[in-house]
């Protein structure tokens, strides 16, 4: 990839850029086309992005610079990334200084605006409608770990319409290399540019939970509630194979009362099933991935009754361990036999 020609074509100035250069202090004509309305008491724009959606799950908008962009709100979600310099967002009434490696999720519906961006200023939108969630990639991502999970139910929540997180991954180098790739697709698009465009964004979103993991100062736009559930769940992930209660209380400085209130409030569930949750997807990824025996895998996510264990997984995943890792036996074509084998030998010693 020819990051230099990449780099050139995203500070080219635009038509629209020379327009506001020659019209300081005035909106695009593109205005005069839209009408205001009052949503949620306020003044504001609609921003249809029908046209930019209109073949593609995901669409890429460069910010124009030279100009202030006014109140608005859309009915697809977007995420803003500050590729270079800085920018101010005023989300919700309240200003946001935004630097480089800066990322915004915005959930639809949010009154939002930005103010004037000079010439090194570059913001990317890239916009998606939530069905976008549903695709077979981004279930994946939602079974990479509980934190995970939490992550993706707070940017879809479906009972509000005012979320927005905010990410710092200044540290992490491979987010930019990823959104330089996206951004390639974009101006100089391929054959298969829709299908990259749309799994680069997922990998970005698997980038955005790796931050999570590494750096709790990376999700700063986060309420203490959510800041602390990321904690607990971050412990229980790291942990789960030995982690009690006791231990988690004694990690976290937290009330039993405090953790078992804060995750029926906002998982639904208690602290073993997240615990048991984990440990299945543990296992999900050992049979998957590895020759292990089932035994051995067992024995490794922390769970001491074969006969729960079974019974665990094929109630969350419908089929049996040996079954689930068939599926994937082209990895290895060896390994789908011994487990079943395996399977045999252990339900025979029951009967």
């Amino acid at each position: 990839m020819d990051t230099q020609k990449l780099h050139r074509e995203i500070f080219k100035v635009s038509d629209g850029e020379k327009w506001h250069l020659e019209h300081p202090g005035l909106f695009s004509p593109f205005y005069e086309k839209l009408q205001k309305e009052y949503y949620n008491d306020q003044l504001c724009y609609c921003f249809d992005f029908v046209n930019t959606l209109k073949e593609n799950s995901v669409g890429i908008v460069r910010e124009s610079r030279f100009t202030e962009i006014p109140l608005h709100y859309h009915k697809d979600m977007e995420l803003s990334i500050v590729y270079s310099g800085e920018c101010t967002f005023n989300i919700q009434g309240n200003d946001m200084r935004l630097t480089t490696g800066d990322v915004c999720i915005i959930d639809t519906d949010v009154i939002h605006s930005a103010k004037y961006k000079g010439e090194n200023d570059i913001v990317f939108n890239i916009v998606f409608r939530k069905s976008f969630f549903s695709s077979n990639f981004l279930a994946e991502v939602a079974d990479k770990g509980i934190l995970g999970d939490f992550f993706l139910n707070a940017i879809i929540d479906n009972r509000s319409h005012d979320n927005y997180l905010v990410f710092r991954t200044k540290e992490n180098p491979k987010f930019f290399s990823i959104v330089d790739l996206l951004l390639f697709e974009y101006y100089w698009p391929s054959s298969c540019h829709a299908s990259l465009i749309e799994h680069y964004l997922s990998i970005l979103f698997l980038e955005l939970i790796n931050t999570l993991h590494q750096n709790t100062a990376s999700y700063y736009q986060f309420n203490e509630n959510q800041k602390n559930m990321m904690k607990i769940l971050k412990y229980i992930e790291e942990n789960f194979s030995n982690c009690s209660l006791a231990g988690l209380t004694k990690h976290t400085h937290f009330s039993t009362s405090y953790i078992f209130k804060l995750l029926k409030s906002m998982t639904g569930s208690n602290f073993s099933a997240l615990k048991l949750q984990q440990q299945l997807k543990r296992a999900e990824f050992l049979l998957i991935n590895t020759s292990l025996s089932i035994t051995g895998i067992i024995e490794q996510v922390g769970l001491k009754n074969p006969t729960y264990f079974y019974n665990k997984f094929k109630e969350v995943y419908n089929k049996t361990p040996s079954e689930y890792r068939k599926m994937f036996a082209h990895r290895n074509q060896s390994v789908g036999l011994r487990a079943e084998q395996e399977e045999i030998r252990f339900f025979t010693k029951l009967d």
